[in-house]
């Protein structure tokens, strides 16, 4: 019996000092929780000559996860008058882009009662969900000044009208509106359907647009997935959602709505997202609209579309709110060396990116002139400024043409 208890007691002993070795052995030893996740990287001498170039000092958030992307049913507003050949072709250039007509409905709004514009409309059938016909609204006040610009006042009722018919009557809680005189490109619509949760998650975020007025060939980066926040409301095919026209339809102006939009009052220091490369360009129709084709000549019609075909599903948009994008932006600025106008004429081709300064409207005007970009403000702020910057390709410089204000307190 003594024996008996002697060889059990040996053989835990050896049991117990076996498990403590093996713990011991595999102290500090990381086993996955999922078999598929990678083991620690192997570190690796970095050759001089393809060390990665360091873009920013900012570190990246991990903690941020990217925003997650849904669809949605955002209906397409085409805005239209009396231009029938516009109308046609616009819609045709949207019917050969979607892919989805559930996601994509089609509304055609019509003012001006024209016939023919009418008849074009309805050749589509059942391809497009609703035509909407402009009632009889009265007599359009225009004040006496702006008499010979009585047509903005009627684009400005116009919109008013189709849009509040399109999101409480048809009920939808989003739009994308265009115009039929704008050109688009083969992503138009999927660019809109990915920033759109975008618009949801972000609050400084207020529209989408695919317009940038800067678009010209040789100023703007080819880079097709290379978006922006910018200070400056842009339009020219937008996406508005119906929590902001909750908020702005109780004082829509009865002229020059798209000035209105730019008022600090509507935008309340909040940004739209808009692209390096324009996602919409103005047909030759445009210069028969209201505006009679101010700007066409020089700008406009030298705006490039993006041709490139984009998978917007497989890009992580969270870059663009406002916790991780100003951060990098200002870095990415402040990393850039601080030159003149007159240096422009002898810019070094290893030179990736150069500050101008301004302080005032007059120096930015020369800056712009001298950049061949747009000039003009609208309520204080630059086309396409974010914080006062605006930012142009020259050459394969990029310059960020900067305010001397620091650090940022606004407009």
């Amino acid at each position: 019996m003594r024996s008996i208890l002697k060889k059990i007691f040996i053989t835990t002993g050896v049991f117990f000092l076996i498990n403590i070795l093996l713990l011991i052995s595999l102290k500090g030893f990381h086993t996955p929780a999922n078999k598929h996740e990678p083991g620690p990287p192997i570190l690796e001498p970095v050759n001089p000559k393809f060390r990665p170039v360091v873009t920013s000092t900012v570190p990246l958030d991990k903690s941020f996860s990217s925003i997650s992307k849904f669809d949605t049913i955002l209906p397409v507003v085409v805005f239209g008058c009396n231009r029938p050949r516009a109308l046609q072709t616009h819609i045709e250039a949207l019917l050969r882009i979607r892919k989805n007509p559930e996601l994509h409905p089609i509304i055609v709004s019509l003012d001006c009662h024209n016939d023919d514009t009418i008849q074009v409309a309805k050749k589509f059938g059942d391809k497009i969900k609703t035509i909407i016909e402009l009632p009889d609204l009265g007599p359009i006040h225009v004040p006496s000044q702006f008499e010979h610009m009585s047509g903005y006042y009627k684009i400005a009722r116009h919109y008013n009208y189709s849009i509040n018919y399109v999101l409480y009557h048809l009920n939808y809680d989003a739009l994308i509106i265009t115009e039929d005189d704008l050109e688009i490109s083969p992503d138009f619509l999927d660019y809109f359907q990915t920033l759109y949760p975008l618009l949801v998650h972000d609050k400084t975020v207020w529209c989408i647009s695919a317009w940038n007025d800067n678009g010209i060939d040789k100023k703007i980066a080819r880079d097709s997935t290379l978006l922006h926040r910018t200070d400056f409301f842009p339009g020219l095919g937008w996406l508005l959602p119906k929590t902001i026209w909750n908020e702005i339809k109780g004082k829509w102006p009865s002229g020059f709505w798209d000035d209105w939009m730019r008022l600090p009052e509507q935008r309340r220091d909040r940004a739209c997202i808009r692209p390096e490369i324009s996602r919409t360009a103005i047909s030759p129709e445009g210069k028969k609209g209201v505006s009679q084709g101010q700007h066409y000549e020089k700008y406009l019609k030298k705006i490039v579309k993006n041709n490139d075909p984009v998978d917007w599903k497989s890009i992580d948009i969270s870059y663009l709110t406002k916790d991780r994008y100003d951060p990098m932006f200002q870095a990415r600025v402040d990393a850039c060396q601080v030159i003149t106008v007159s240096d422009l004429g002898h810019l070094q081709n290893d030179m990736k990116c150069a500050q101008i300064r301004y302080s005032n409207e007059k120096e930015f005007v020369a800056i712009a002139n001298t950049l061949e970009i747009m000039n003009d403000f609208k309520s204080n702020v630059p086309r396409t400024a974010y914080r006062g910057v605006v930012q142009c390709q020259y050459g394969s410089t990029t310059i960020y043409v900067t305010p001397t204000q620091r650090p940022w307190k606004g407009y």
